[in-house]
């Protein structure tokens, strides 16, 4: 009987230890509490450092980004210095650029209108309500969360793609990669990024 009783809890111990603990969080999981994160934010400021790719001939500029979902989102370029003091108002889909009075064209990324300027609204739109083609952890230590997002009804490497990139633990935005046709059009590195909150 003893035998039997000690076989009994000896069993009992294996099998509980045997049971599954709390599932470890999937990519798809952590790209979903972003994005509703996202969405519960007023907006958000960080530093981005651009680079466009047009043909054969690179842009770098950095800029100060100001986010809004109520207002306007303002953009002012800080670097290089022959562009800084150029600023951007993006409001309900109008965009304004500022410089001395004048404007200045910064030419289109693809066939549907996206530009430069456009880019960190479109970017939210992504992290909002875009189709997740891919979601996978990053870096060495998987430190990072990237989200692919394209038309749903397009195959990859064909249209506008957007490659994104978050802080695993933290969820704030480091970068993000437009292509278009399977060609890198334009980089972003994002730094010093504050979200908002909604009072």
């Amino acid at each position: 009987m003893r035998r039997l009783t000690a076989c009994v809890l000896m069993m009992a111990l294996l099998l509980s230890g045997c049971q599954a603990g709390p599932a470890a969080e999937t990519p798809e999981d952590a790209a979903l509490a972003v994005r509703e994160e996202y969405k519960a934010l007023a907006g958000w400021s960080a530093v981005v450092d651009v680079s466009v790719c047009y043909s054969e001939t690179v842009y770098d500029f950095t800029l100060n980004a100001e986010w809004r979902r109520e207002g306007e989102t303002v953009l002012t370029v800080t670097a290089p210095e022959l562009l800084s003091g150029i600023t951007a108002r993006v409001a309900k889909g109008e965009t304004a650029l500022e410089y001395d009075g004048a404007g200045l064209s910064l030419g289109l990324l693809d066939g549907d209108g996206l530009t430069p300027v456009s880019a960190v609204t479109a970017v939210m739109e992504q992290i909002e309500k875009g189709w997740m083609a891919k979601c996978a952890w990053a870096g060495e230590e998987e430190q990072y969360l990237q989200i692919s997002c394209r038309d749903p009804e397009l195959e990859a490497d064909t249209g506008t793609q957007f490659l994104l990139l978050f802080d695993r633990s933290t969820h704030a935005l480091l970068g993000a990669e437009v292509s278009v046709a399977g060609e890198t059009v334009l980089t972003a590195r994002v730094g010093n990024f504050t979200g908002i909150q909604q009072s």
